[in-house]
């Protein structure tokens, strides 16, 4: 009788440990999520703003695919790893938008490297 208590209560202990690393997943992932919209709508409202970089810059009219590659530091803050596009103005924007705006990650995050693709389209009318 013994022997049986001993394996139910392991069958336990492994099914509450299963239950968490889903928890923990699922935490994970919807804070990518999050942080992907937020990094959506730091660039959408910048883009905006009618004093812009590309007001700013004498730049009419863009139309570029960029990845941005960055790894999230132990105070939740992003650094920029690697940008990835043809256009310079594009990587030069992406830059500046990394610089002067605050973006915070999750906790969950902190350490690793993300990816993240943007379309960055601008036309001054």
């Amino acid at each position: 009788m013994k022997t049986t208590r001993t394996m139910t209560m392991m069958v336990v202990a492994f099914l509450m440990m299963t239950g968490l690393t889903f928890a923990a997943e699922t935490t994970a992932s919807m804070a990518k999520k999050e942080l992907v919209q937020e990094i959506t709508e730091v660039f959408k409202k910048d883009i905006k703003e009618w004093n812009n970089y590309f007001y700013k810059n004498d730049i009419s009219k863009m139309d570029e695919k960029v990845q941005v590659c960055f790894i999230v530091n132990g105070d939740q803050s992003l650094s920029l790893i690697r940008l990835s596009c043809k256009d310079g103005a594009a990587k030069d924007y992406v830059k500046h938008v990394f610089k002067t705006h605050q973006i915070e990650a999750d906790k969950v995050l902190v350490g690793n490297a993300y990816v993240v693709n943007l379309a960055l389209r601008y036309e001054a009318r």
